[in-house]
């Protein structure tokens, strides 16, 4: 046999065995197609979730969707809530000063007070100021915990608040500090319709 018929021979022999792969592969994914399972179908919504009857005779009940664009409804006031935003930072500010803060804890809160507190007030502040300067940092801040109202009439323009804060005290630096709560009371008015501090007392 010429070397020529051996390599014609070995291209036909290896194209036949190509054919035969690619049958065999063809066959192979055929089989696989027609054995493939199909996904179950969708049950219906009566058989996989009760009908609202069905909720109903269970004693679910389904709670009502809120409307678009309406907010939650708000819990009703207290007498007296809207004195909060003047009385709690009051305190917290009137509590809270240093021997260095030129007596702001008092200049800063005199627009909320009645003529009488504003009087006392700068009566403070004078005096204050003319005792000797104490080099030894000495600051006090307070924050306000919880309130008890303990009188509120708005027909009169008087109100009575006492107020529990927490207080710390530090002396020349912050390891030399301690804390301790104290209550205050707070007793208001209504002037020309807007409620004034009228007295502060430390218990």
């Amino acid at each position: 046999m010429t070397l020529r018929l051996k390599i014609i021979l070995g291209m036909i022999i290896t194209l036949v065995a190509l054919i035969v792969i690619f049958s065999i592969i063809a066959v192979v994914g055929i089989f696989r197609k027609q054995g493939k399972v199909e996904p179950p179908q969708q049950q219906t919504q009566n058989s996989t979730v009760p009908s609202q009857q069905e909720s109903q005779g269970n004693g679910a009940t389904t709670p009502p969707q809120q409307e678009q664009g309406q907010s939650a409804p708000t819990p009703p006031s207290k007498p007296g809530d809207d004195l909060l935003s003047l009385v709690l930072p009051f305190v917290e500010r009137f509590g809270s000063y240093s021997n260095q803060g030129n007596f702001e804890n008092l200049s800063d809160l005199l627009p909320f007070m009645t003529d009488a507190m504003k009087t006392w007030a700068q009566k403070q502040i004078t005096i204050q100021t003319q005792k000797s300067f104490q080099s030894v940092y000495r600051g006090v801040t307070t924050k306000a915990l919880s309130y008890t109202m303990a009188h509120y009439d708005a027909t009169k323009g008087q109100a009575e608040m006492k107020v529990s804060t927490q207080r710390q005290e530090m002396i020349g630096s912050s390891e030399n500090s301690r804390s301790y709560t104290q209550d205050i009371t707070v007793k208001l008015v209504k002037s020309d319709g807007v409620w004034l501090v009228d007295g502060v007392y430390w218990q």
